[in-house]
């Protein structure tokens, strides 16, 4: 197998070779080595949604006997679709043999496993090219640990377990040439474990590799022959049954959630600009990671260069590996790469790939269009949104040419006695430039989280056999943070002790009724006000008792407790947050240094009873979406100090009212129109019920109207065709009082 006879003793040097790997993971990642039961690499909200991903997994398939790729779990009771996220479905499975002694020791596994089988199976394609055994462990190492894999693993675990790329390339290049099931086989099985243990962006970049495979074989004189012939197309054949016959599960899961509102929210983190954000620099491939524990300081000098996404952007492939690289080219040169043709166009394909839409040069996007365009109007394949992903196979192929170079290196000196230091050399030289250890306290605790210790009170929630769901404070991402998803990430984490739905918790791609279902809550946009430090607001043209609001959502959304997490905000902002709640629901039911809890069994029976009127409204936000119809005047030039705190609806803009039963009421606001006099359409239900005549000045507003059962919708309707922002119309002070 692997072009070579697998016997004890070729076996045995694969061990050894992986063995070798797996140390120098160890040695590199020491924190995990030395808290493997509970430190786990990376600090941020991905870190924690990828643990929960391993516990999902197969508590959705063994516990609860429901798809891993819907569930209502998070984001309750909405729920999220998770046929596109970065769902690993088998790093799942295999984890939960290791889950019993603790997630963090499953995740560090799963971590250290991707570094040791990247090693090991780029040695194998490196030796199939090669027949060199040290210069292909070299090549192991340059893509095993190469900063844009280690900066990615650290966050984001499918592109920690990137190790099937070089056995999927190894095994469909041995199919094609030797023609031989048992490498077909093996191919559609590699394939199968780099889609869904690594995720679909590998899929689809082993896509690419197998077309761009076939394209130059097709069209090399050398190797037509292995293309134009019916064993050809039957190795394609077992490939394709191969993956469809064993990653049926998988792929029937995925195609029966893939639904068109999951690929529109796809699609609109898609663009062009988004893609921007997350292509490298080109002077990105020439600077350390700021991982790198001796250079890093190079790194802080280019800030353009990494921001805003490190991890997306951080690319270095090491002065010394370049140098090797272009030996290696400059050999096969010489040969027209008639035998590593495939690798060449591999190379420049993903490099081209890799630069995303637009060229950028030290942090300033050129005119200079890039391959990806093209790629980007390929449907589905946009759901590949950061181009700088790429980067990962081009680390491979400039892996295969560095490893060529340092046969020809030796094969120069063959003579000399400095032939036999020549790898150690350039490991070492590779290791200097690729190391990710810390060497400072601030760069140990930026890089690990430390401490996975889940507090005991959700463990002691775990416990509990009733129908709730839990609401864990903050809720909604603070955009404003490095760290913008930490807090519902760790609300994620905590679930898998306390194993009940949970209001809060983030989907990689969310869409606007998850949102508006956290944002409909008061309490849960005061929580982030407080957070970002605007305090203990809730932004909102209705002026009514909004603990009434956020009793009814704890309600409806059966929260039968609430947790606030300690460490989110600072002394004066949590005595408010723990205060207001306290008002209505009563004393914490537990407390301690880093969570208080409070249960909602003080209003459950109080919970709708009552009129409840509310808009989802989250300003200073980057979120845009979260703002349904209100904007706030702010510091707007348009803004006079006469409306000021006033908040304009684009057009349409709406309040919500629950109603427990038929009633009347009166609503009361002041309104203008800040241009022009205009005519303001008032409807309810779909219905109109007023028309308003506004003016530039504020004007005090009663409408008396009847409401049915359950939420009615209040929406402000403006015919006018004025495009200036704040163009419609501007409203403040709405009230309503019940009345027989």
């Amino acid at each position: 197998m692997f072009g070579i006879s697998l016997d004890a003793q070729e076996l045995k040097r694969y061990l050894i070779i992986a063995f070798a790997y797996l140390v120098i993971s160890l040695i590199l990642f020491w924190p995990i080595t030395a808290g493997i039961t509970s430190a786990v690499p990376g600090t941020g909200g991905d870190t924690f949604q990828s643990m929960w991903e391993l516990w999902w997994v197969p508590y959705s398939m063994f516990v609860l006997h429901a798809s891993p790729y819907l569930t209502n779990y998070i984001l309750y009771p909405v729920g999220a679709n998770l046929a596109t996220q970065t769902l690993a479905p088998i790093a799942g499975l295999v984890s939960a043999v290791f889950q019993p002694v603790s997630l963090a020791f499953a995740y560090n596994i799963i971590f250290l496993l991707g570094f040791a089988l990247a090693g090991l199976f780029t040695y194998m394609l490196a030796f199939h090219v090669t027949k060199h055994k040290a210069a292909s462990f070299l090549a192991g190492a340059i893509f095993a640990f190469s900063p844009i894999h280690t900066i990615q693993a650290f966050g984001h675990l499918q592109f920690t377990n990137i190790e099937f790329i070089p056995l999927f390339i190894l095994l469909f290049l041995l199919a094609l040439e030797e023609k031989k099931h048992l490498y077909a086989i093996g191919a559609g099985l590699s394939f199968v474990l780099l889609t869904f243990m690594g995720d679909i962006e590998q899929g689809l970049m082993a896509l690419i590799i197998a077309v761009v495979i076939i394209a130059v074989m097709a069209l090399a004189k050398e190797h037509r022959h292995k293309v134009y012939n019916t064993r050809f197309l039957i190795m394609i054949g077992e490939v394709a049954v191969t993956v469809l016959v064993v990653g049926s599960p998988f792929i029937i899961g995925i195609a029966t959630h893939l639904g068109q509102g999951v690929l529109s929210s796809v699609n609109s983190q898609a663009t062009i600009t988004y893609n921007e954000l997350y292509s490298p620099d080109l002077l990105s491939f020439f600077v350390p990671s700021q991982f790198n524990g001796l250079f890093s300081f190079l790194s802080s000098g280019f800030a353009p260069v990494v921001a805003p996404a490190p991890a997306e952007r951080t690319t270095y492939i090491g002065y010394s590996v370049m140098l090797l690289a272009l030996l290696g080219l400059a050999h096969e040169y010489k040969s027209r790469f008639s035998n590593t043709g495939m690798y060449l166009a591999l190379m420049i394909v993903f490099g081209l790939l890799s630069i995303g839409p637009y060229l950028q040069i030290n942090g300033n996007v050129t005119v200079v269009p890039g391959v990806y365009l093209i790629y980007h109007a390929i449907p589905f394949f946009n759901v590949l949104r950061e181009p700088g992903r790429f980067d990962i196979p081009l680390e491979l192929f400039i892996a295969i040419f560095a490893a060529i170079g340092l046969v020809e290196l030796e094969a120069k000196y063959s003579s000399s006695h400095f032939k036999k230091y020549i790898p150690v050399v350039f490991f070492a030289l590779l290791i200097v430039e690729y190391n990710s250890w810390p060497t400072s306290t601030a760069m140990l605790n930026s890089m690990y989280t430390l401490n996975t210790t889940i507090p005991h009170a959700y463990r002691e929630l775990g416990n509990l056999t009733g129908n709730f769901s839990v609401l864990a404070l903050p809720a909604i991402p603070n955009f404003s943070s490095s760290q913008p998803e930490l807090y519902p990430g760790l609300a994620m984490y905590y679930q898998t002790a306390f194993k009940h739905p949970l209001v809060g918790g983030y989907a990689t791609r969310t869409n606007t009724t998850q949102l508006y279902m956290l944002v409909n809550v008061p309490a849960v946009t005061s929580a982030y006000y407080l957070q970002t430090g605007q305090g203990l607001v809730y932004g909102s043209p209705v002026q009514v008792n909004y603990t009434n609001a956020t009793s009814f959502f704890l309600g409806a959304y059966n929260v039968g407790f609430v947790a606030i997490m300690r460490q989110a905000y600072n002394a004066s902002d949590l005595n408010q947050i723990v205060a207001y709640f306290a008002s209505f629901l009563g004393y914490p039911v537990y407390q301690s240094n880093s969570t208080i809890i409070f249960s909602t069994k003080k209003v459950a029976n109080t919970a709708g009873t009552s009129l409840t009127a509310y808009t989802p409204v989250l300003f200073n936000n980057p979120q845009s979406v979260w703002q349904p119809g209100w904007v706030l005047c702010g510091n707007s030039p348009l803004c006079s100090s006469d409306y000021l705190e006033t908040w304009f609806g684009t057009d349409p803009a709406y309040v919500n009212i629950y109603s427990p039963s038929y009633a009347k009421v009166n609503v009361t606001f002041r309104a203008l129109s800040p241009f022009s006099s205009k005519t303001e359409y008032i409807y309810l239900n779909n219905q109109i019920i007023n028309e308003l005549n506004l003016t530039p000045s504020l004007q005090n507003f009663t409408i008396s109207t009847g409401l049915n059962p359950g939420i009615n919708y209040l929406v402000f309707f403006s015919s006018a065709s004025n495009q200036t922002t704040y163009g419609n119309i501007g409203i403040m002070n709405i009230t309503f009082k019940q009345h027989s």
